[in-house]
């Protein structure tokens, strides 16, 4: 008997099901952005206490990772909860603290850091969880053939150890593209996870371990924390979870967070002071209770390193008074940064925060110190009070919408998916500057779509996406 062939309406009907399934849940709900909106006015108006609207924004935000967490990649979800942490919760703790490490302290009255500190991260959580969407790993990935996973993961890490020798060898216009081409490792060890070979878990350490050792020698920890959390998304997506899981993880995730930032303080103090410390090391003495890290003075500095707040106070108090608001002048740098290389532009801004923290805050920086005023700060030192609410609007909407359009390309390249962080892995933290965060995008992009075509001609990968187009004319529906 012949097998008849699906009519155009039945082949559309068939896609536009399997769309539904894969970009199901878009966007927060109609309830939490409604709260969201009205706490930021709280905060703007200073009605209610600056405590409650914190937890409620925290609270928001959490939920809804909590309801993405198992579906897949919650990269503005991720984002969203740094800003909260880093830009509400830690000023919060300073203000309610009545000790102090060095500089780390509040610049600014608690009514007038708040009174733009919410309604500015009401924005921007607004733009970057009103219009995102969330991509459902399981029926993205459920048919795809896997048979190219293991090569392409091998290829990934090889061009990544090549990259990291190539660097110290080449001129400084070339540093951060080899840099990205470092981080394909991370690439690579996702495709390890989601091979489906009896070695994987092995092969993923090995893709990570040269940031544990990096991490280890230099005592700093974000890329670490960030591309650890964001290879745990794939696996905890892997099948559904219930809300005790996803809670215990969250739980979990925070502790290891605080661990960290104990070690790593007591690691610092040690290697500024010239002495050996290791990670390793200061974890047994933190859980043997013999770590510098109990004392009053370090869990003071511990809980102001979550503070970006501190920054951000100290660009409120040196802009205007002392410090002309600059009317969109770094936003245009960030933008010309991203778009002209540095061989036609010699004096093109260099990442690092440096002239920017000296500028805005008026404090003092060392050239070897990196420090950024964060898109929340920057945004302040542009435009002032309200242009500043209304940019953070903007910048949240521009990361979500950008982030919709790429993450349409997994509609028909499926294992595109796996590039997407190394577009965002620096765009989504809380403290970093406006000029990253754009170049971060811009040749991240680049380098990902270039990636991923090379990575494409594996024979076995050209096969998976005809596989995938039979499926849906079919109206095979993904099983979950």
């Amino acid at each position: 008997m012949l097998k008849t062939l699906p009519s155009p309406q039945a082949a559309s009907k068939g896609r536009a099901h399997w769309v539904k399934r894969l970009f199901e849940r878009r966007g927060a709900t109609p309830l939490v952005l409604a709260a969201v909106a009205a706490g930021g006015y709280a905060g703007y108006t200073q009605s209610i206490s600056n405590y409650f609207l914190v937890t409620v924004l925290t609270a928001l935000v959490v939920y809804e990772f909590l309801r993405r967490v198992d579906q897949g990649l919650p990269l503005m979800q991720i984002g969203a909860l740094l800003a909260c942490l880093q830009w509400l919760v830690g000023p919060l703790i300073s203000f309610q603290s009545v000790n102090h490490h060095g500089r780390y302290f509040m610049y600014v009255p608690e009514d007038i850091y708040f009174g733009y500190a919410i309604p500015a991260t009401a924005m921007y959580l607004l733009g970057m969880l009103g219009s995102g969407l969330s991509i459902r790993q399981r029926p993205a990935l459920h048919r795809v053939n896997r048979e190219s996973f293991l090569a392409v993961g091998i290829a990934l890490n090889v061009v990544a150890v090549c990259a990291d020798i190539a660097a110290g060898r080449l001129p400084e216009s070339l540093a951060f593209f080899f840099h990205l081409l470092s981080q394909l490792r991370y690439v690579g060890a996702l495709y390890f996870l989601l091979s489906g070979h009896r070695l994987k878990w092995l092969l993923v350490i090995l893709s990570c371990v040269h940031l544990f050792i990096v991490s280890g020698e230099s005592g700093m920890f974000h890329d670490l924390i960030l591309w650890s959390s964001i290879v745990f998304t794939y696996w905890f997506a892997m099948q559904r979870r219930d809300a005790g899981q996803k809670i215990a993880i969250l739980l979990m995730a925070l502790l290891g967070v605080t661990v960290i930032q104990l070690v790593k303080q007591s690691m610092r103090e040690k290697l500024l002071l010239g002495q050996q410390a290791t990670f390793s090391g200061e974890l047994v003495r933190l859980v043997t209770g013999q770590s510098d890290a109990y004392s009053e003075g370090a869990l003071t500095l511990a809980a102001a390193r979550l503070n970006q707040g501190w920054i951000i106070s100290a660009v409120m108090a040196n802009v205007p008074q002392f410090e002309e608001v600059c009317d969109g002048e770094t936003v245009r740098e960030a933008v010309l940064t991203s778009l002209v290389p540095r061989a036609l532009w010699a004096d093109k801004k260099r990442a690092g925060g440096q002239d920017n923290f000296r500028r805005f805050t008026g404090l003092p920086l060392q050239n070897t110190t990196s420090m950024g005023i964060s898109p929340l700060g920057e945004a302040y030192a542009n435009f002032g009070v309200d242009g500043g609410i209304l940019f953070m609007g903007a910048l949240g909407l521009a990361l979500s919408m950008s982030f919709f359009l790429l993450s349409r390309r997994v509609l028909a390249h499926p294992t595109f998916l796996f590039w997407i962080p190394l577009i965002y892995y620096q765009a989504i933290k809380a403290e970093t500057e406006l000029v990253v965060v754009v170049n971060q995008i811009v040749k991240g992009t680049v380098v990902a779509l270039a990636g991923y075509w090379i990575c494409g001609q594996f024979p076995a990968s050209r096969a998976a996406l005809p596989r995938m187009v039979e499926d849906r004319d079919e109206k095979r529906n993904p099983v979950v």
